[in-house]
């Protein structure tokens, strides 16, 4: 639910480290507000958009168009506007990494 991971998502960059500096930047909008936190949390509903600015624009089109995104179930992407929508939070099973909890869970219960 950070920023720049729903950036990457999206598919407004094409890797995780240069959605962070698109958010660092201040080329992405949320809710219309200027946000340049890459681990501002993101909540439902909440509208991601790129600037009006050429250059910004110039960035995400052009990750859009060399790249197509695997959307997950919570987002929604609207290509035409450069805009996302939060639908959801995440579950767990639309997490693509494979953990094992109870390993984490029994590694910190022993500290």
């Amino acid at each position: 639910m950070r920023l720049e991971n729903i950036a990457y998502r999206l598919g407004f960059a094409p890797t995780i480290p240069a959605a962070r500096q698109l958010v660092n930047h201040g080329h992405l909008l949320v809710n219309g507000k200027n946000v340049n936190i890459p681990s501002f949390q993101c909540h439902p509903n909440d509208v991601i958009s790129v600037k009006t600015k050429a250059q910004s624009t110039a960035l995400v089109k052009t990750s859009l168009d060399t790249s197509i995104p695997v959307l997950p179930n919570n987002l929604v992407l609207d290509k035409d506007k450069l805009t996302g929508k939060v639908a959801s939070v995440i579950s767990r099973e639309d997490v693509n990494i494979d953990v094992n909890e109870l390993l984490i869970v029994e590694f910190y219960s022993r500290k």
